[in-house]
């Protein structure tokens, strides 16, 4: 079982990807396959995120 602040760390590495994956997405002229791979990449990051978000909230609750 992870510590909290491993947790909160995580969160914060996973907050950073989606990011940097917003921010180049733009950086250069990519097909329509590409675009499809990055979306579907943000929204497993933002999955992942959640489950994270929601486990550190309720170890904080206890």
């Amino acid at each position: 079982m992870k510590s909290l602040e491993e947790l909160n760390r995580e969160a914060a590495e996973i907050n950073l990807n989606i990011r940097k994956l917003m921010l180049n997405k733009n950086c250069f002229d990519e097909g329509l396959e590409e675009k499809i791979a990055v979306v579907v990449k943000i929204t497993t990051l933002r999955e992942q995120l959640a489950r994270v978000q929601r486990e550190i909230r309720i170890r904080a609750e206890d």
